[in-house]
């Protein structure tokens, strides 16, 4: 009878630490892509920094990847103008199939950007009934200011030993890489057109 309860303890034990545990270790077979549209006028002016909206999982790990590459950071409790670059970020979905072995699994996110850290492109496309469109069709209506919307897809085939937690993380982290060097050099490319 003891065996039991100790291999039931061991099972219970072993079933957390997957779900609530964060670790991974094994490979992954990573695909990308990421879909932009910048408008921009002359003279593009970029404020100091960027404000991440919203303050959730995903614009942590994206504030974070700025924060790797140097770039200072604060958070708004709203869509209201700022100090820095403006940047809402949104994960539009996220599927997975996961074994503690093997998981695959795909995300999309959005994005919306303003040089001048102004969110009217992004309340714009909060506000239409027609969001796809909305997103794609902006005009950059201000003297110095660079606007542009992201979608970055990333599709994911993981093998070896993962827990839940860190695959959806493993996820976001990949998504957030490549929609910061899209952004980035998007950036880029506005400032060299001067």
């Amino acid at each position: 009878m003891k065996k039991w309860k100790i291999v039931a303890i061991f099972l219970v034990f072993t079933l957390l630490a997957f779900y609530f545990g964060n670790f991974g270790f094994g490979k992954s077979e990573i695909h990308s892509s990421v879909q932009s549209g910048v408008a921009s006028t002359k003279n593009v002016i970029s404020k100091e920094g960027f404000c991440v909206y919203p303050d959730s999982k995903f614009g942590r790990i994206v504030a974070e990847e700025l924060q790797n590459r140097g770039y200072k950071v604060s958070f708004l409790e709203s869509p209201t103008e700022c100090d820095g670059q403006f940047l809402a970020v949104w994960v539009d979905e996220i599927n997975t199939t996961y074994s503690p072995f093997i998981a695959r699994g795909s995300i999309k996110v959005g994005a919306v950007y303003s040089s001048l850290g102004r969110p009217d492109h992004y309340l714009k496309y909060l506000n239409a009934t027609d969001k796809e469109r909305e997103l794609i069709t902006f005009v950059s209506d201000v003297d110095g200011e660079m606007q542009a919307y992201l979608v970055a897809h990333v599709t994911d085939s993981s093998k070896g030993l993962m827990s839940v937690k860190w695959y959806q993380e493993h996820l976001m982290d990949e998504v957030a890489k490549n929609l910061i060097n899209s952004l980035v050099n998007s950036i880029e490319d506005a400032r060299q057109r001067k």
